[in-house]
């Protein structure tokens, strides 16, 4: 199948830790274009939730993973 090796190397290489950091890295920018967006014209409100729930997402999985230690 043509999707194994992609699920291969995502299985050895996507650990919790850095899908959290992503999250973060990814709702944070977006989280300030949202806030941005919500002034200027555009689609303010559908990305700023997005981009909240991204970064609120990634920080919580960070916060999970920092109370096991």
């Amino acid at each position: 199948m043509p999707g194994e090796k992609l699920l291969s190397w995502a299985r050895r290489n996507l650990t919790e830790s850095r899908l959290a950091v992503a999250l973060v890295v990814v709702g944070a920018p977006t989280t300030l274009v949202g806030a941005l967006l919500y002034v200027l014209p555009g689609p303010g409100f559908p990305v700023l939730v997005i981009g909240l729930a991204a970064l609120v997402t990634g920080l919580a999985m960070l916060a999970s993973r920092a109370g096991r230690g």
